[in-house]
């Protein structure tokens, strides 16, 4: 359990007040994010079932035997309903729940678990995750906390690899380097498989790391984050290798500035799609606007992709803590590219970054 058990408590109450509001009477979540976020749990969805219950005058967790004491050890729920290998654990979760109740599947619940449950519950089911994201949308002090250490360990992380860039490193190699450093810098792991990219491989956003060997001008795209307390960061920084091609130095430019622009834009009227908008106003009036062809960013916190997302079509206003990148980038085919991408907040007034690692353009 990462925080003590009030924190826990009051998530728990707030998910209840939105139950109310969509007349759901009972929850079952199964692991993964929300799991972890009500229960301070954090477990796989494997073969065998495991669920939290929330009701409005209860809350259970549903497990396996075998997990029985990590559950003791490890969340702040004390009433622990268990069934061994011998035992049908959906007809057992049936009779635990029985009654005319309206209950809400968590939308994660892998299918092979939905479909068995159904078939020993007779109430229906309903399916709207948004009773679980307007909650985590805003994160509390101790959530801003975590993000911000997740954020500075990557940073001291990635800080401590650059030494290792030289001619002739491939991109695997160097991604193995830096995951290294996480843990020296005291991160639980990774928050997602590293991003590094040279030369033409970095006018590929989601490029996997491979044998390809760094050169002489090339761009050096890292796309980075680790895990601490639970909580993941995710950054981005662009770095060259001798002199690159004029355009490239250009291109990071204009990338830079619309990274810089959006964040110091921002106030309490801003949506999330009118952030997506100022970025994109700037790479398209200096030229390259086909070139940014993803969205600007996305919420973050337990999981790295969540609410909320910044595309055109979100028109809510921002709202205070949330946490969110700004990752802005141009990709030139059989040329590179270049993404500046910084994990931010919104304390109310301002968007904020967590990132204290510099922007400019610099030749390794």
């Amino acid at each position: 359990m990462i925080f003590d058990e009030p924190v826990y408590r009051k998530r728990i109450e707030l998910l209840r007040k939105n139950m109310i509001e969509k007349d759901v009477e009972l929850v079952l979540i199964g692991p993964g994010a929300n799991f972890f976020y009500f229960s301070g749990l954090d477990v796989e969805s494997m073969e065998r079932l495991t669920l939290l219950i929330l009701e409005q005058d209860r809350v259970t967790i549903f497990c396996p035997k075998l997990m029985e004491e990590q559950v003791r050890e490890e969340s702040w729920v004390n009433n622990i309903v268990t069934y061994g290998d011998h035992e049908n654990p959906y007809n057992k979760v049936s009779k635990l729940i029985k009654g005319n109740k309206k209950i809400q599947v968590e939308g994660t619940l892998p299918y092979f678990h939905l479909y068995r449950l159904e078939q020993e519950i007779d109430d229906r089911f309903t399916f709207d995750d948004e009773i679980f994201s307007r909650i985590r949308i805003q994160k509390d002090i101790q959530e801003l906390k975590a993000i911000g250490d997740a954020v500075k360990r990557s940073e001291d992380s990635l800080i401590a690899s650059i030494s290792s860039i030289s001619e002739g490193i491939t991109e695997r190699a160097f991604s193995r380097i830096l995951e290294n450093e996480f843990f020296n810098h005291g991160l639980d792991g990774i928050a997602f498989p590293t991003i590094v990219s040279f030369g033409k491989n970095s006018a590929m956003p989601h490029h996997s790391p491979d044998s390809t060997k760094l050169k002489k001008g090339d761009s050096i795209v890292i796309d980075y984050g680790g895990k601490y307390k639970g909580y993941s960061s995710d950054s981005t920084r662009t770095f060259f290798l001798g002199n690159p091609p004029e355009k490239m130095r250009k291109i990071f430019e204009i990338t830079v500035s619309a990274n810089v622009q959006t964040r110091d834009a921002v106030n309490d009227q801003t949506t999330y799609a009118g952030m997506d908008r100022i970025a994109r106003s700037i790479i398209s009036d200096k030229g390259y606007g086909e070139f940014f062809i993803h969205r600007l960013g996305h919420g973050l916190g337990i999981m790295v992709h969540e609410e909320p997302y910044l595309i055109p079509q979100n028109t809510d206003p921002v709202i205070k803590n949330s946490v969110f990148t700004i990752e802005p980038g141009i990709y030139v085919e059989n040329l590179g590219g270049v993404r500046i991408e910084d994990t931010n907040y919104f304390d109310g007034k301002k968007c904020k970054s967590f990132n204290t690692m510099k922007r400019d353009f610099e030749i390794l």
